[in-house]
């Protein structure tokens, strides 16, 4: 019979040779945390049986949002509340119909009942006239996931993932028509990248047309949204300047009766937006890597970007900094049950190595390592 220190030995023996289980791979990683999260969400459905009605919950946000978006405006147009008291609210209801726009592209609600996404999604963009045309974005979206971080994905690289920080980026991150002027020549190139990929057009004229229905992406609504921003800040600017200089302009009371209409859209809509579009894109763009992303894998497209730092940007655009990494991993979660979620998911992305809070990136451009820095 063997003595008990024996068979210590030998079991311990046998420990020490066995071969110690190989690391996962990124792919292995990714999987699990498709599977951890995927899980949680379906707890989180057996706990709370109104998750079941996705089409009503969907339906019910973006008509709430729409008419808290509409009793703001009517409490200032009434006189009931100043400016500064209704933009905030507005951007914030704004915010949850992306996030439904977003959804729908998905197809999460009414998936037999396509004249319903369309109606949904016509709501949406009114509410928030700044964005392209929702239709169209829909292809570019469905690309960003396939190639997210690659130099052809126009959505991102559009709201100027990738650029470096300064000026420049701060005011093509705060205005969609200035994100393309000031950059002309770099942004036909992103665009006829896309375009041969996506479209690939096979003759010149495919080639053109393809080119000019992204670049009228905007039309007709962002384009008057933007257009209507400008002339906002143009005459005020000029006004103010004149007065400065001592000279006021002696503007015609058709001009100011326009001006006055104008600033009760600006109020109502405008600026709610340009807020609201700052926010999104400047998290959007900052939580996403670019450049030095391995194509196709998950854990090296985003960090989750919670700091303290960011929550009054994250309040206008639903906390996508802290809950869209989980979107790449598992794409058929509406955004509310990933935000009912979004601790167990985080555990197990920081578990699998998904960054958290890597502020370097706006130092690095978004590249997810510094130049010349080896890769693991």
């Amino acid at each position: 019979m063997s003595h008990p220190a024996s068979i210590h030995r030998s079991r311990r023996d046998h420990a020490q040779d066995s071969p110690a289980p190989s690391p996962l791979s990124d792919m292995q990683k990714a999987q699990r945390i498709r599977a951890e999260v995927g899980a949680a969400g379906e707890r989180m459905r057996a706990r709370h049986a109104w998750l079941r009605h996705q089409d009503a919950i969907g339906l019910t946000i973006q008509l709430g949002a729409i008419a808290g978006m509409g009793l703001c405006a009517w409490a200032y147009l009434a006189g009931w509340a100043p400016w500064w008291a209704v933009v905030l609210p507005i951007a914030i209801f704004a915010s949850l119909t992306h996030e439904i726009e977003h959804d729908l592209i998905h197809q999460l609600y009414f998936k037999n009942r396509p004249w319903v996404q369309d109606a949904l999604l016509l709501l949406g963009w009114c509410a928030r006239p700044s964005t392209v045309n929702p239709w169209i974005r829909r292809q570019m979206h469905f690309h960003h996931h396939k190639h997210s971080g690659q130099a052809t994905d126009y959505e991102e690289r559009a709201i100027t993932n990738g650029q470096p920080w300064g000026l420049k980026r701060l005011l093509m991150t705060s205005d969609t028509i200035l994100s393309y002027a000031l950059r002309r020549r770099e942004m036909r190139g992103i665009m006829k990248a896309y375009v041969l990929e996506v479209d690939k057009p096979a003759t010149r004229s495919a080639f053109h047309r393809a080119m000019a229905a992204k670049l009228l992406s905007l039309a007709p609504l962002g384009m008057a949204f933007w257009g209507a921003w400008h002339l906002f800040l143009g005459f005020h600017a000029i006004d103010i300047g004149a007065r400065l200089l001592g000279s006021p302009m002696a503007w015609s009371p058709g001009t100011l009766a326009f001006m006055a209409a104008l600033q009760a859209w600006v109020v109502c809509l405008i600026l709610p937006n340009v807020l609201r579009n700052f926010a999104l894109h400047f998290i959007s763009s900052n939580m996403h890597y670019f450049g030095d992303v391995e194509r196709g894998n998950l854990l090296q497209q985003c960090q989750v970007l919670n700091h303290p730092l960011f929550w009054p940007l994250q309040l206008l655009c639903f906390n996508f900094g802290s809950t869209h990494a989980i979107h790449h991993f598992v794409v058929g979660q509406p955004f509310y049950l990933r935000q009912m979620i979004a601790g167990e998911a985080h555990q197990s992305m920081r578990r699998m190595g998904v960054p958290f809070n890597d502020l370097g990136t706006f130092r690095r451009a978004n590249r997810r390592l510094a130049p010349h820095a080896p890769t693991v």
